[in-house]
């Protein structure tokens, strides 16, 4: 009970959206890359173009740096890729260590992420974001491709895949039979509603549908919240997390006393609220203000 309990407080701290969230530096999940990205698709590198391309790294960047550009030829699309056959990908190749031996060796990365460096021929899942000014996509160490030849490519293809199809039809997704499947679907669509946009100075909250709001919220309630939470497959209480209720939304988290579950007490208090004071809540994602 104490270890779940335990798990469950480091949970609410790594999954809750605040806006400091954004700030907050770790490795993405698959389907987490999946609903960040603008184009996710399975390619291979034809080219590396001889010539650099100039392009601040990001809005209101003083300064530009040098994008390498690989041409990246699409296998399979598999969400945004609708009528592209080839993408630009614009990489900043990591700096090599000057005393590494002949062959070259890169410099880390800071916090443990290194670079992203494409090489023609390459083939992976790629996670692309389209660069906010320039005319190719891009990718980032945190939302690194994963190699073909990698040992949990084929698992992780089949997670996107399965992302995929929920973004494409949520509501088929949130009324699949199996209850698991219900709860894959509503943790990945309130990741994407409650991630924090990309490059935006300030975001405002945007009601979602209320037949959606309503599926997902259930889904989340029927989940098997007793299970351990493994960091890999969806958990109740992440998704329950990630909704940032509190007591502006009629909601009261338990107080719990030693040697109580917390995650049970959470969900109890949950589907309490679900049927009363929540009973109409519609879960809001996050969006970029306007400019002025």
């Amino acid at each position: 009970m104490i270890r779940t309990a335990f798990v469950a407080a480091v949970a609410a701290l790594v999954f809750a959206p605040t806006v400091e969230a954004k700030r907050a530096i770790r490795i993405f999940s698959p389907t987490e890359k999946l609903v960040r990205s603008d184009v996710v698709a399975v390619g291979k590198v034809t080219a590396i173009e001889k010539d650099d391309v100039l392009a601040p790294q990001f809005p209101g960047a003083p300064d530009k740096v040098a994008y390498k550009i690989a041409v990246v030829k699409i296998e399979t699309g598999l969400a945004g890729a609708n009528n592209l056959t080839h993408v630009k990908i614009g990489f900043l190749p990591p700096p090599m260590d000057p005393n590494a031996p002949p062959g070259g060796r890169p410099i880390p990365g800071r916090g443990g992420f290194q670079p992203v460096n494409i090489t023609k021929d390459m083939e992976a899942l790629f996670f692309l974001r389209k660069h906010h000014s320039a005319d190719f996509y891009t990718v980032e160490p945190i939302m690194a491709p994963t190699d073909t030849k990698d040992e949990g490519y084929k698992a992780q293809l089949e997670l996107v895949k399965k992302g995929a199809g929920v973004i494409a039809d949520p509501t088929k997704a949130l009324k699949a039979e199996k209850a698991d499947d219900r709860l894959f679907a509503a943790a990945l669509l309130v990741t994407k509603y409650r991630s924090y946009p990309d490059n935006a100075p300030e975001v405002e909250n945007v009601k979602i549908g209320a037949d959606e709001s309503a599926l997902i919220l259930k889904a989340i309630a029927e989940g098997d919240w007793k299970k351990d939470q493994d960091g890999v497959s969806p958990h109740p209480y992440q998704a329950f997390s990630m909704l940032g209720l509190n007591e502006t939304s009629g909601f009261k988290f338990p107080q719990v006393k030693p040697g109580e579950d917390f995650v049970a007490k959470a969900k109890d208090a949950y589907t309490a609220w679900l049927a009363g004071a929540g009973k109409d809540y519609q879960i809001t994602k996050l969006v970029a203000k306007p400019k002025k």
